[in-house]
């Protein structure tokens, strides 16, 4: 098929190459310059061009003669044979034609300027970065050379400039995305690891945007481990990008920008609406330490539905500069069964984060305990203050899961208040493997009996003969607590 429609589209580029085509017989002008570059866009196929030839650059006739013979041969309609056939286009074909979803998919305008830029160190003297994502693409490199970029596939392909000299350059990408490699673990684009990243700005969504399908683009990794990219997230970053979520879609994205500064944009995440995917937002800010202001209260307000696995696991993780509350409705719209990893070290390490954990933070998981499941949620964020609300794991009930609580509220010393009675919800059976370890580890500020059961019974008392390793170091520190001298020592 690929053949015959090649040989197609040649005998009609060599049919009408010398033609004297009537441009009073065109429906309308177009650039059909601009058609062969999509025709090689879309299949691979290069159809001879003749510019000299004016009539024929300008001669509607021409390009429908080419869609039109193209659209039959992809459905196997048209056998006849074309070098014996000259006037094809006929009032008929035209209007016909001018119908069909080939002809608007083939002459639709792409924009080539640029709509994000770089901002390169001020010793850059190459740059180069991986693009994955099927469409047509300008790179302006910043030092008056531009390039044009016609990509048939969804592979991962690098793309490289050198200067003449070094130099801070801003480097700006226009285009559009027409398909996505199906890979979970492949970006968009991807600036992984480039030290030559000092700044951002304007749209990725702008170019690589939500297709006309739902399809949507990942940006895993896309700017992991720029260390020397500084300044604000660019608040439109994503726009364009609407829809449901997708596996692993900013994972990691802005992990080890250490120097990125300003709050997280409101509506970062804006146009995302839908069930929860696996690894959405894992790691998303890992390491932004520079990042200030409150969570934002809407920042997930799109995301609804079951629970995925690893869904914020590390979403926030050491981002110590973050201040303020964490939002009561930040995660609103999560109901339904536990999902392993999924809340794992959401908040650890954010140290600046203040006031109290919310009542409802949790309040629509239910269902039985997944593995890892609340493990070091706010280990480190010593200046939460207040008592851990009493419903906090409310909707937990079933047999434990190994690691469940490890570490959940390490280093909290800024608690306060007793422990809520019945706080890990109905949990039966035997304890699992690390599941209570240093869940209130150095919680200095807490005070009444330690953690019982809804009927009253400590902990203790209903795990007999819980091991080390499943309960070790769960109260060491919290000295505070009024039955701290009965606590066996395999708790402590």
């Amino acid at each position: 098929m690929r053949k015959l429609f090649a040989g197609l589209l040649l005998g009609i580029g060599l049919l009408f190459a010398g033609a004297n085509i009537n441009p009073a017989q065109s429906a309308q002008v177009a650039n059909v310059e601009y058609i062969h570059l999509l025709i090689k866009q879309e299949w691979g196929i290069e159809v001879p061009y003749y510019p000299e030839n004016a009539k024929l650059v300008a001669n509607m006739e021409y390009l429908l003669m080419v869609v039109d013979r193209a659209n039959l041969m992809l459905n196997g309609e048209e056998t006849t044979s074309y070098a014996s056939d000259p006037v094809y286009a006929t009032k008929q074909a035209v209007d016909t034609i001018a119908v069909n979803q080939a002809v608007e998919t083939l002459i639709k305008k792409i924009d080539l300027t640029p709509k994000f830029f770089i901002t390169t160190t001020p010793d850059t003297s190459s740059f180069s970065f991986k693009i994955s994502a099927k469409g047509t693409y300008l790179i302006d490199w910043g030092d008056g050379n531009k390039e044009t970029i016609t990509k048939t596939n969804t592979t991962s392909t690098t793309y490289s400039h050198t200067y003449d000299s070094a130099g801070e350059y801003t480097i700006g990408i226009g285009g559009e995305a027409t398909a996505y490699n199906t890979s979970t673990t492949t970006a968009a684009i991807s600036f992984r690891d480039n030290k030559n990243t000092a700044g951002i700005s304007g749209s990725l969504g702008a170019i690589f945007g939500t297709l006309s399908n739902g399809t949507n683009p990942r940006f895993y990794r896309t700017f992991y481990s720029n260390s020397n990219l500084t300044g604000e997230i660019p608040a439109d970053l994503f726009a364009g990008i609407s829809g449901a979520p997708a596996d692993y879609m900013f994972y990691y994205t802005f992990s080890g920008c250490s120097g990125l500064t300003g709050t997280i944009p409101e509506n970062l995440f804006a146009g995302i609406s839908g069930a929860p995917a696996t690894y959405m937002f894992r790691s998303t800010f890992e390491g932004c330490s520079g990042l200030t202001g409150s969570i934002p209260e809407n920042l997930f307000a799109g995301i609804s539905g079951t629970p995925a696995s690893y869904m914020f696991y590390s979403t926030f993780y050491r981002c110590s500069g973050l201040t303020g509350s964490i939002p009561e409705n930040l995660f609103a719209g999560i109901s339904g069964t536990p999902a392993s990893y999924m809340f794992r070290s959401t908040f650890e390490g954010c140290s600046g984060l203040t006031g109290s954990i919310p009542e409802n933070l949790f309040a629509g998981i239910s269902g039985t305990p997944a593995r890892h499941m609340f493990s070091y949620t706010f280990d480190g964020c010593s200046n939460l203050s207040g008592n851990i609300p009493e419903n906090l794991f409310a909707g937990i009930s079933g047999a434990p899961a190994s690691f469940m609580f490890r570490s959940t509220f390490e280093g909290c010393s800024g608690l306060t208040g007793e422990i809520p009675l019945g706080l890990f919800g109905n949990l039966t059976n035997s304890p699992q493997y690390y599941m209570f370890s240093y869940t209130f580890y150095n919680c200095s500020g807490l005070t009444g009996p330690s953690a019982r059961m809804p009927d009253g019974t400590y902990l203790y008392e209903f795990f007999t003969g819980a091991t080390e390793t499943e309960v070790g170091y769960m109260y060491r520190g919290a000295t505070g607590l009024s039955d701290y001298s009965s606590i066996p020592s395999a708790w402590k």
